[in-house]
């Protein structure tokens, strides 16, 4: 139904037309070009713009803690929407507004620390809560449309990279300010791009009549919090996901303190994970048919055991090219099963809004405490502080187990709590 329909919509008179696939693809390529380049380089554009070191940590902290409270709000918020790309169009406009207050830089005088707080704030938690609503729709349609999620989110991941590469070469001959231009003009074309390519399709359509309209309020948040399959989930992908945080914290640090190698090489390792993340979510959906989700998500929790058991005992630099490869499955894996889960463990109705919390809780609010404690272990125990990523990998592979087993009876909960119209 929806292959057909964005067939017609994109119109006869732009030549051959842009398919769903296409469309959801280029979307992901722009968000990511601009967390590609906010990522690595706005904290370097916060020093150079007058905050210390410990300034720029709580900047960069207090949107990933936020998330706890504004991915739960957001996804109340959107599902008051009768179109899946209304709140994502409406998110990237305040969000590119937000960035953009923050180029003024130390114009802002005595004040650039709590401006830089607030707009930061705003810009990240806005651009940020774009992913989960993207997520949502294109398993939607993918469903509907008979193509993989995961290849066209793999369009994202390149999108990033290429930032990263690019930006880094043009900050060779050009001051920090072009990285809050890049994300600017990045939020920018999300928000005007946006509304030629996302086509406006219903959250719900006709094809799925006993599938309630949320309510509105905070009830479905309450209905959504008390299913344990749900809870379970968020368990298994957050620490799963949460586990990154130190390695994303401290490898780099790893790598040149201890043991001397090169930026050159610290950036070509951090490439090797994102080329392994890349291939992974190109042939993910072959994956995912061949062992379904459940497993999928253990294999994750498998994975990670052995980087991050491998990356506490220094291991010796042509391993790390493997290691660095298994991103792939410590990261990308534990997304897509995460997604696919969802889809399984809550109604049909609820599923915009469980994709929003679980990005909150796991990428963010999980992800935010071990990346704020990463600092005290390394000063404890330096690359022996890979140990308690361990520990994080072996709970979420023990609970993606335990979901897996008792599968039957969470997905039947899942369903008694879809309420017809």
């Amino acid at each position: 139904m929806y292959a057909a329909s964005s067939e017609q919509q994109s119109g006869p008179s732009t030549g051959r037309p842009l398919s769903t696939r296409t469309r959801q693809s280029l979307f992901y390529a722009l968000l990511f070009a601009g967390t590609g380049a906010s990522l690595p380089f706005i904290p370097l554009w916060l020093s150079h713009n007058g905050m210390t070191p410990q300034q720029v940590g709580l900047i960069l902290a207090i949107p990933l803690l936020a998330r706890a409270v504004t991915g739960p709000l957001t996804g109340l918020w959107a599902e008051r929407f009768a179109r899946h790309r209304s709140p994502i169009l409406i998110l990237a406009g305040l969000g590119a507004a937000a960035y953009a207050l923050m180029l003024p830089g130390r114009s802002y005088g005595s004040f650039a620390f709590e401006a830089f707080i607030v707009l930061y704030l705003v810009g990240y938690t806005c651009i940020n809560n774009i992913s989960p609503l993207l997520d949502a729709m294109t398993l939607h349609l993918a469903r509907a449309g008979k193509f993989s999620q995961s290849s066209a989110r793999a369009w994202g991941s390149v999108a990033f990279v290429t930032a990263n590469v690019c930006l880094g070469f043009v900050l060779q001959w050009s001051t920090t300010q072009i990285v809050l231009i890049w994300i600017v003009a990045s939020a920018l074309g999300l928000a005007v791009c946006g509304r030629g390519l996302l086509l406006p399709h219903p959250r719900l359509t006709a094809s799925e009549p006993h599938h309630a309209v949320p309510s509105g309020g905070v009830k479905p948040l309450q209905q959504l919090l008390r299913n344990k399959g749900f809870l379970l989930l968020l368990l298994a992908t957050g620490c799963l996901q949460a586990a990154h945080g130190f390695y994303y914290a401290f490898s780099t640090i790893i790598w040149q303190e201890q043991r001397g190698f090169s930026s050159t090489i610290c950036g070509l390792l951090w490439a090797a994970a994102v080329a392994g993340e890349v291939v992974f979510l190109v042939f993910a959906s072959r994956l995912k048919h061949r062992l379904g989700p459940w497993t999928l998500l253990i294999v994750a929790g498998i994975a990670g055991l052995v980087r991050w058991a491998a990356m506490m005992s220094l291991a010796p630099l042509w391993l790390l090219w493997f290691l660095q490869l298994l991103h792939g499955f410590t990261f990308a894996a534990a997304y897509i099963a995460g997604l696919e889960l969802i889809y399984h463990l809550t109604p049909k109705s609820q599923e915009g809004l469980a994709q929003t919390v679980n990005a909150a809780y796991t990428t963010g609010l999980m992800t935010g405490v071990v990346t704020l404690l990463s600092g005290s272990l390394y000063e404890f125990a330096g690359a022996r502080a890979y140990a308690a990523m361990v520990i994080l990998a072996l709970i979420g592979l023990a609970t993606a187990i335990w979901l897996s087993v008792n599968r039957r009876h969470f997905v039947l909960t899942a369903k008694a709590e879809v309420q017809p119209v």
